[in-house]
């Protein structure tokens, strides 16, 4: 199965940029307030797009045949993140099932001393 790459830039978001994944795209997006971002088909239009987004005034014409430099001129948290598709870090999902696991056991503990006061009470 070859899946079609897609590139997302994040215009407005946690950290702005170009993402080469959904996944993490969507945790710049997801619960941001305003967020604006978009799909484009390849990484020279995701380029061509984020560079018209932070100099309106250049030369850059969309999806032109050549591939821009991204500028290098604004602050460190807004510098464009290339993801790798092939990234093996950990999902959100790995951090609600460990917190739902810490709450079954500290639910356990709870009942447990529920348990134990009340049978000490009444025996």
């Amino acid at each position: 199965m070859t899946g079609r790459r897609f590139y997302y830039v994040v215009f407005i978001g946690r950290i702005p940029g170009i993402y080469g994944s959904w996944i993490v795209c969507s945790e710049q997006v997801t619960g941001f307030p305003g967020a604006v971002f978009k799909k484009y088909p390849s990484l020279e239009a995701a380029n061509n797009a984020w560079t018209v987004y932070r100099h309106p005034r250049s030369n850059v014409q969309l999806l032109s045949h050549q591939l821009p430099e991204l500028p290098t001129d604004y602050p460190p948290l807004l510098v464009p993140v290339q993801a790798n598709m092939d990234d093996h870090t950990p999902s959100k999902h790995c951090l609600y099932i460990a917190m739902l696991l810490v709450g079954v056991v500290i639910g356990i503990l709870l009942l447990l001393v529920i348990m134990y006061i009340f049978f000490s009470w009444f025996m």
